[in-house]
């Protein structure tokens, strides 16, 4: 991933995640609505756009922002990576009014008043550019990586996900990675589950850590780090695609962990890949396209617990 589109009807946000991805992975940023716009509301001439932008596509790396459908193709000949960011027409037209009154470095002068023209322009985006848009993204589709987020809570989860460092596991990891799983357990789980259940679950003597380690150092396990911190854990048989355990830190909850640790484990399974779910972690998994096989009452020290069967096709 070194020569990034960003696109996307205007007031879907794609300045604002470009800047997070740049962030994270240190590509040049180019805004193509400042190369285009000059700062006494003028533009520049389509033969001097079409230049400069020849001279950022022939660099070796690059993130660039901007739809400008007209040079869509072109850029789609150069990258290797496209985000689209494919959202409803109500949260284009609340991201623009959001901006306004703001000084963004993609703009070269600040939005004070909503274009009657620019906003007719986002009104007909879905009927007059997204055909193609898609169009040309089918085109391209298996020669390049396509990324399409249908909120900004995807997208949000996306780039949370790339700030989380991925380690192997190491034996030296399992004591704290027992700590991890009880305070998980007790916390984030609690919404689901009565106190005997979590005590059943994650008992306060803790697992055998032998045990543990060994069925670690049998899989393929992952430690999860973030902000330098320990975020979380997760562990796959590999050989028969079961996901055995996914425990993120109750103080990294909702900032990408599972999502990063999920997807780097279901990449090293050959096919299908199944888990048993907690009721608090299905819903996370359903967005994952796992399906639920059954639902099913466990038993851990006598006592029931509810969970699911689920799987994820390979192809998903």
């Amino acid at each position: 991933m070194q020569k990034i589109l960003i696109i996307g009807c205007s007031g879907a946000g794609k300045s604002t995640f470009a800047r997070r991805l740049q962030s994270l992975t240190g590509l040049p940023l180019y805004y193509l609505d400042r190369l285009w716009h000059r700062p006494d509301r003028t533009h520049i001439t389509r033969e001097e756009f079409d230049r400069t932008l020849a001279e950022w596509l022939a660099r070796p790396a690059w993130i660039i922002d901007g739809d400008y459908s007209r040079t869509l193709q072109v850029r789609l000949e150069a990258c290797d990576t496209v985000f689209f960011l494919d959202y409803p027409l109500e949260a284009c037209l609340a991201g623009v009014e959001n901006r306004r009154n703001s000084l963004r470095p993609d703009m070269p002068w600040v939005e004070t008043e909503l274009n009657a023209e620019f906003l007719q322009y986002i009104l007909d985006f879905g009927r007059d550019q997204l055909p193609i848009v898609t169009a040309l993204l089918e085109r391209y589709r298996g020669r390049r990586k396509i990324i399409t987020f249908h909120s900004r809570a995807e997208a949000d989860n996306y780039l949370n996900a790339l700030a989380v460092t991925l380690r192997p596991y190491r034996p030296e990891d399992c004591p704290a990675l027992a700590h991890l799983f009880y305070e998980t357990v007790h916390t984030v789980n609690a919404a689901h589950y009565s106190p005997a259940q979590l005590d059943a679950w994650a008992p306060a003597c803790g697992p055998d850590l032998a045990a543990w380690d060994e069925s670690f150092r049998a899989h393929l396990t992952l430690v999860a780090e973030l902000d330098g911190k320990l975020a979380g854990f997760g562990d796959i048989d590999t050989a028969c695609g079961y996901l055995d355990r996914l425990y993120v830190h109750k103080d990294f909850q909702g900032r990408g962990v599972a999502t990063a640790l999920c997807g780097a484990l279901e990449q090293a399974a050959a096919g299908p890949v199944t888990t048993h779910a907690s009721v608090t972690a299905r819903p996370f998994f359903a967005r994952r396209g796992y399906r639920v096989l059954r639902a099913q009452q466990v038993e851990r020290r006598g006592v029931r617990l509810a969970n699911y069967a689920m799987e994820k096709s390979a192809d998903l």
